[in-house]
């Protein structure tokens, strides 16, 4: 895997050729927080290499990828990845993002729309549509809070978690503690397996959110308002899991951008790419190939 220097800092990136024919648009690929280019392998991106180019890369401070002291804003982070498309002689290219990486191919293509074909957004939150997360209360039983306690991790703190960044720390928290009881403590919390690949990662990940400008980057800076996004004109497939938290912004998205279509994928939730990778390929290469054939407009609902 290469290393290229791009804004100040070094991204670590993977390039996947074509794997069928040539010439196709080349696709870019954004993680969201706490993961890596890795989630991307998990959701299928070799299969998408059929139809052009692909690039996958860690967001500053995540991966392998080099760790900053400032400069963790969504605008920081975009100006990567247009940099990124600069280092690689990547003229325009197809964005697919997950979760929070969704905020930062937005304001790319805000910033230079001419590079951008189009956007895939899976599961999406955009923070300047939807402030907080609305979080359902679990209703925790007595053995499992229990077990949660003698790790130190309270059933209020849970319950009050109304932001990725809080939840994923105490998923990272739940996996350093809970050891071989891990997976099923968090299936039973959160109906999802371990998210951190390793130890290193959990650790790197919380070391990550106590720098105060690292938070403060991420909820505050600057990035763009819901009235800016009726200037994306390209071809944008919106999809979100129906038991994910993001629909809000899903929606919002596909009303404000005049060719967005929303996709909803019944009973799967935010990671349904990487658990259930069928799910997002077959719609996102569908998607791609009536790009790639020229088509412009679409229905709002796939």
């Amino acid at each position: 895997m290469p290393r290229l220097d791009v804004n100040g800092i070094t991204l670590n990136v993977t390039h996947l050729p074509q794997s069928r024919g040539q010439g196709g648009t080349p696709l870019l690929f954004v993680h969201g927080l706490a993961a890596s280019s890795a989630f991307w392998y998990m959701a299928g991106a070799p299969l998408l290499a059929r139809l052009g180019d692909c690039t996958l890369y860690d967001l500053r401070g995540h991966g392998k990828s080099g760790v900053p002291d400032t400069g963790f804003g969504v605008t920081t982070m975009a100006n990567d990845l247009l940099g990124l498309m600069d280092k690689m002689d990547i003229g325009r290219a197809h964005l697919v993002a997950h979760s929070f990486g969704g905020m930062i191919a937005l304001l790319a293509a805000l910033k230079a729309p001419e590079r951008v074909a189009s956007m895939i957004l899976a599961d999406v939150r955009v923070r300047p549509l939807q402030q907080k997360l609305e979080l359902p209360a679990r209703k925790i039983p007595a053995r499992l809070a229990d077990r949660l306690d003698k790790i130190g991790v309270s059933i209020q703190t849970i319950n009050n978690q109304d932001d990725g960044i809080d939840y994923l720390k105490t998923v990272a928290k739940i996996q350093l503690a809970a050891g071989d009881e891990a997976n099923d403590l968090l299936k039973e919390i959160y109906h999802h397996p371990q998210l951190f690949r390793s130890r290193k990662n959990a650790e790197k990940w919380i070391a990550l959110t106590e720098r105060a400008s690292f938070v403060e980057d991420l909820k505050n800076g600057e990035s763009f308002e819901p009235k800016d996004l009726s200037r994306l004109t390209q071809p944008m497939l919106v999809m979100y899991g129906t038991k994910s938290t993001t629909g809000p912004s899903a929606q919002a998205v596909t009303r404000l951008c005049p060719n967005a279509i929303l996709h909803e994928i019944p009973d799967v939730g935010h990671f349904f790419p990487m658990s259930q990778p069928r799910l997002f390929l077959k719609p996102a290469a569908r998607f791609l190939r009536a790009v790639n054939a020229g088509r412009t407009s679409f229905p709002k609902k796939m």
